[in-house]
């Protein structure tokens, strides 16, 4: 059965994107730390289909930093362009820089009234408007441990009329949670049914209940041993042999998953 096999399920929604240490056709560069997600991109610039320039969101992992640089604009473009050059023939989209609340909760809010959710839709609204050459994906932001607070996120998108120009949008995490993780995740996906879904850093665990729903995530989960009996190891990849071995076996777990939802699509059929 063709839509069984490991070479259609990695074309096969949801998309992984991540930085692999082999050739692989999606992949995810970070802004603020680009370095691996380029040299992945080096090495996959024949395979490679789709690009993800993420935002770069986890400068504010730092409590004191609470805003992006003033040159972050010009940072993204720059690295936009870049990608491109690598790997023309690659659809590449852009994360529009969003404010989380899940690092240090309410540490990147300016007011009650100015929350990380506001700041998150005014930076879509900016950079959309200043690159309107971008392929952009928009963050759906919500407040930490609130499943119902991205709904206001969504809310503030369609008042603006983000929600109709734009067709792909990624789910920010929230809380910790893996069952609170997934509701957040269904309430979103509910209210936005007719959109192309990314999610942020999706725990392996919760992508069975939601990988008919979405059309891509990215994870780098699989630096650390997703089987320690099988890889013969307890400790996160440190050698290149090391970090092969150990995304093989995560993308083989991926693959597993998403051929089990193949088999029951096929048996519906």
């Amino acid at each position: 059965m063709k839509s069984l096999r490991s070479a259609d399920l990695i074309d096969k929604p949801p998309l992984f994107f991540t930085a692999p240490p082999i050739p692989y056709p999606y992949i995810l560069v970070n802004a603020h730390n680009p370095t691996a997600g380029l040299h992945s991109l080096r090495i996959s610039r024949k395979q490679v289909r789709m690009v993800i320039l993420d935002s770069g969101i986890e400068i504010f992992r730092d409590p004191n930093i609470k805003d992006y640089p003033s040159n972050w604009p010009d940072r993204l473009l720059k690295l936009y362009r870049k990608i491109k050059s690598i790997a023309s023939q690659a659809t590449v989209y852009a994360v529009a820089p969003d404010y989380c609340d899940d690092y240090h909760p309410g540490s990147l809010w300016l007011s009650p009234e100015q929350t990380n959710i506001e700041r998150t839709v005014q930076n879509a609204i900016f950079y959309t408007e200043k690159f309107p050459q971008v392929n952009w994906i928009l963050s759906i932001q919500g407040w930490y441990q609130d499943p119902q607070s991205p709904l206001h996120c969504i809310k503030l998108y369609k008042e603006y009329g983000l929600l109709k120009d734009f067709e792909y949008f990624a789910i920010g995490n929230i809380c910790v949670d893996l069952e609170t993780i997934k509701k957040i995740l269904l309430i979103v996906i509910n209210h936005l049914q007719s959109k192309r879904l990314h999610v942020f850093d999706l725990k392996l665990r919760v992508l069975p209940a939601v990988q008919a729903l979405i059309f891509s995530f990215d994870s780098f989960a699989w630096t650390r041993p997703i089987n320690k009996e099988k890889l013969g190891a307890n400790w996160s990849c440190k050698t290149q042999e090391e970090r092969i071995r150990f995304f093989k076996a995560w993308l083989e777990r991926v693959n597993e998953i998403k051929s089990q939802c193949s088999l029951l699509e096929f048996v519906r059929k």
